[in-house]
């Protein structure tokens, strides 16, 4: 449990006091801007210089020898300066050390740079400012652990100890808690969302201290509730919650199997670098790390949410503006769980920031690190417009990096945040209590450029244009993501992510030479382009990615958008993915790109249809075998249907695939179709100091797959099965618990069937186990009665699916397999059936013992691509009223 995190003295052009000639050459700013900064150096004998120091005194006149203590007394001269001079320029230079706030520091539309030059923050010299929104505090020995009184009324959720984060104790110590059975909401929430679940025996005590201090963390599909413990059943093994998640969509659901942690339990404060505080008594106890000297160490206890904020007011069009931070750094923000809890339903665009502005506009942040947040470090609020993010280090984030707009689409101009760019940033270590976070996230902006930027250790998604769903407004357009290197993204920790993620229409961006790669999801969506939601109008082009769980690209749906001139590498389960047909509008344009794979899908997900094009593109599996297309389609059978007409199948000759080194070598086939070289050695940061700093992993690593053991004791009567997928047609097409009969104890799983039905497999219920290897056994009872028609299958998730076993049962009880019949069941008895497939064998057994019946057992063929059990799947076909039970389901590796 180290972390090492660096000084801020690494920057790329720390180390000396700034002069605005200096900026400028750091920095690409507005022609209206760089003419400012021009004449500023006609103008530099002009401007009065303040200073404040740590061991200043705001009773002294603020001169290098006699500085301020505080920067608020330096605004507040500089204010007082400009009665008589309004348009007095000036800097303010802060010498080393910590600068401890009280509050945030402020500045408002008075304290522009109203002069020809910006009024600059910066740091003196080579020393080091902090600005921090802690509180050092002094803690003695008691034993093992260190203790310390702090003033009532604290509360914060991580410290700080000589510079590293530490954290409130957790449980389990390792990996993850499941949900034992899902819940309905309790009656003051049933409508707004849910509240409580059931969890095996012992992970919840309801003994513990300070029960409403405990937090549960619970892993949804793309986001992570937070919620406090409100009691705990010990008897039924049910926890609730102050508050609800933000509604009942089926993503905000504590599933049956879903991941979850138990944070800050007092009885769990076991190992070194983690802390509780007790705030009925106010004593804080830490376990120190190896080595840690109470003498020495450094405790810091973040206080503010917010260090610096800039309040322009937009309705009177009054901007902060013409301001200059340089070289300074911004630490220990805090941040507080609501006493309902918190949920936010994506990338924690709720949240604000450390460095928090609304109104301003050719505001600059140079060579700045923020560290240490609560919530993200820098914030874009309405109206902000022309602003600089350049050569700054973002490291050790609750949340996200930087937010850029609003999640709502402003009507007025004015107030429409658009025109910022965040440059040549480190921006890592992010998520590290809110994993749903983005390094860089733009709602409601336009015409923002994200460029030379590194981002990696994310939990969600590295950069996220847009803020609509389906084809609504959205003012995410001509924004341009080029030359970013993104990394070590979801880390198998959230799901439905992408390097980068577009959301809904996004006309004029422009996502190019950005290297993408290690994307990895805990279920689906583990893509580097991902485009979601009705993206349209997006061109995508020479960006290189690789290594990513789902694909390369996908398209989840969208019209009108172009991918063209990039190279695919190494999708885990396919490379290009589209997943609705949309058959009323051209969807993707896929052309000059390089695919390269093996062991898995060229095309995934649903490619039907005839309005979309794939062409030119070049088609390469690195182990030689046959490139299919949808369908286990030929090239040429592909072609006939209008796709890839100019598109071949060839090694495109990269230099060193082992290496990841994707140039092309001379005689590379793509030269000659066409298919440009794309040059990503400059992606991420130019010109800056290799960054060393590392932290551990802030969520587990995913967990292996679970055997499933269901016998739906534990399901209330006329429910669907939590943990499971039922597709029902209407209200007489059922797969609902029952206490009708059961194979033990008193409840099974009732499917009901009726003609009528929009489709014939309804009802069905389905798991998903995504056991990737070995041998699989699946064992469960089943009791037909008369006029069943059963299906049982097994599947993977590529696309089209490859079918593992499978079996049929028709209405007179015969058994069959691949068509062929097998042996006879009898109705209104149990039956049990044993299915045992070694993954990407091809083989499988089956054994069915039935009371007063033979027995039934054989050894079978199937596909041997199919190689992942992610789909097992209960089917009913019957086409008239029938029913059957379903019990004791067990999905086990290894038998």
């Amino acid at each position: 449990m180290t972390f090492h995190l660096p000084r801020s003295d690494r920057f790329l052009c720390g180390g000396r006091e700034s002069n605005f000639s200096a900026v400028m050459n750091r920095i690409v700013l507005p022609a209206v801007f760089l003419g400012v900064m021009a004449l500023s150096l006609i103008q530099a004998q002009a401007q009065t210089k303040l200073f404040v120091a740590p061991n200043g005194s705001d009773a002294d006149p603020g001169t290098l020898a006699k500085p301020f203590a505080t920067l608020e007394k330096a605004r507040d001269t500089l204010r007082e300066l400009r009665t008589a001079n309004p348009k007095l320029e000036a800097t303010i230079s802060l010498r080393g050390g910590n600068y401890f706030l009280t509050q945030p520091f402020v500045l408002l539309p008075e304290d522009s740079g109203q002069g020809v030059t910006p009024i600059g923050i910066q740091a003196y010299g080579n020393e080091i400012p902090v600005i921090s929104g802690g509180q050092p505090i002094k803690m003695t020995k008691d034993g093992r652990f260190w203790k310390a009184k702090v003033p009532d009324g604290w509360n914060f959720t991580r410290l700080y100890v000589n510079g590293q984060p530490r954290v409130r104790p957790r449980l389990p110590k390792q990996g993850y808690y499941f949900v034992r059975g899902e819940l309905e909401p309790t009656a003051a929430n049933k409508d707004k969302g849910f509240d409580r679940f059931t969890f095996a025996p012992g992970d919840f005590k309801a003994n513990w201290a300070n029960l409403g201090d405990v937090e549960m963390l619970g892993m949804q599909i793309w986001t992570m509730a937070r919620l406090r413990v409100a009691s705990v059943d010990d008897q039924a093994n049910i926890v609730n919650f102050t508050g609800p998640t933000t509604n009942k969509e089926a993503y905000q659901k504590f599933p049956k199997g879903g991941r979850y942690l138990i944070e800050n339990v007092k009885e769990a404060l076991t190992e070194p670098g983690e802390f509780y505080l007790d705030r009925k008594t106010n004593e804080l106890t830490y376990i120190p790390m190896p080595g840690e000297d109470i003498a020495t160490a450094e405790v810091i206890v973040p206080r503010l949410n917010r260090l610096v904020e800039l309040r322009g007011d937009v309705k009177n069009r009054q901007w902060v503006q013409n301001i200059l931070f340089d070289r300074l750094t911004f630490a220990h923000t805090n941040w507080e769980t609501p006493p309902a809890g918190y949920v936010f339903w994506q990338a924690e665009a709720k949240l604000d920031a450390a460095i928090s502005m609304t109104g301003a506009r050719l505001v600059s942040i140079t060579d700045c690190a923020v560290r240490h947040t609560g919530e993200y470090a820098i914030a874009l609020h309405s109206g902000c417009k022309n602003n600089k993010i350049v050569n700054c280090e973002l490291t050790d984030l609750a949340a996200g990096g930087v937010k850029i707009g609003e999640t709502q689409a402003y009507d007025d101009e004015e107030a429409v945040t658009s025109n910022n760019e965040v440059q040549n940033c480190l921006i890592a270590h992010g998520g590290r209590m809110h994993p749903a976070a983005v390094g860089v996230f733009i709602g409601h902006s336009p015409n923002n450029v994200i460029t030379h930027n590194e981002i990696y250790d994310f939990y969600y998604t590295g950069i996220s244009p847009g803020w609509s769903w389906g084809y609504g407004r959205s003012l995410s357009h001509h924004n341009t993501v080029s030359y970013n290197h993104i990394h070590q993204i979801g880390q198998g920790v959230l799901s439905d992510m992408g390097g980068i993620y577009t959301l809904g229409s996004g006309e004029g961006n422009h996502l190019h030479h950005n290297l993408i790669h290690d994307v990895d999801s805990f279920s689906y969506g583990g893509w580097g382009i991902y485009f979601d939601e009705g993206t349209s109008k997006i061109l995508a082009e020479n960006n290189v990615v690789y290594n990513t769980k789902c694909a390369g690209f996908h398209q989840h749906y969208g019209k009108d958008n172009v991918v063209r001139n990039n190279i695919f590498a190494f999708g885990r389960e396919a490379q290009l993915e589209r997943g609705r047909p949309e058959p009323e509008h051209f969807t993707l344009d896929v052309n000059h790109n390089i695919v390269l794979y093996n062991d898995a899908w060229l095309l995934g997900a649903d490619w039907s249809g005839d309005n979309f094009k794939l062409d030119s593109n070049l088609y390469w599996h690195t182990d030689g075998l046959p490139v299919t297309f949808p369908g286990n389609q030929t090239l040429a059978q592909w072609q006939a249907k209008g796709q890839d007409q100019n598109s071949q199948v060839a090694d495109p000759l990269f230099v060193d695939v082992s290496k990841n080194d994707y140039r092309l070598k001379p005689g590379s086939p793509a030269l000659k179709m066409g298919i440009a070289p794309i040059d990503v050695s400059t992606a991420g940061r130019l010109g800056a100091k290799p960054y060393t700093g590392k932290m551990p992993r802030a969520f587990p690593a995913p967990p292996p797959p679970m055997p499933i053991e269901e016998n739906f004791e534990n399901v209330s009567l006329g429910s669907k099965v939590p943990g499971a997928q039922t597709m029902e047609d209407n209200d007489k097409a059922t797969a609902r618990v029952s206490s009708d009969t059961a194979a033990s104890g008193t409840k099974s799983l009732k499917f009901t069937d009726a003609p009528g039905g929009k489709f014939e497999f309804n009802p069905l219920a389905y798991w998903e186990p995504h056991f990737k290897k070995g041998r699989i056994g699946v064992s469960f009872a089943l009791r037909p009665e008369a006029g069943a028609v059963f299906d049982h299958e097994w599947r993977d998730s590529s696309q089209p699916y490859s079918i593992g076993p499978s079996l049929h049962i028709a209405a007179d009880g015969a058994v069959s397999v691949a068509g062929v019949e097998i042996g006879q069941i009898k109705h209104s008895a149990w039956s049990k059936f044993t299915i045992v497939n070694a993954l990407g064998s091809g083989e499988w057994t089956l054994n069915v013992l039935g009371a007063g019946q033979p027995a039934i057992s054989g050894k079978f063929t199937c596909d041997k691509s199919m190689k992942s059990l992610d789909w097992l799947g209960f089917i009913s076909n019957a086409t008239d009223n029938a029913v059957f039970y379903l019990d004791n389901l067990k999905v086990v590796p290894g038998k």
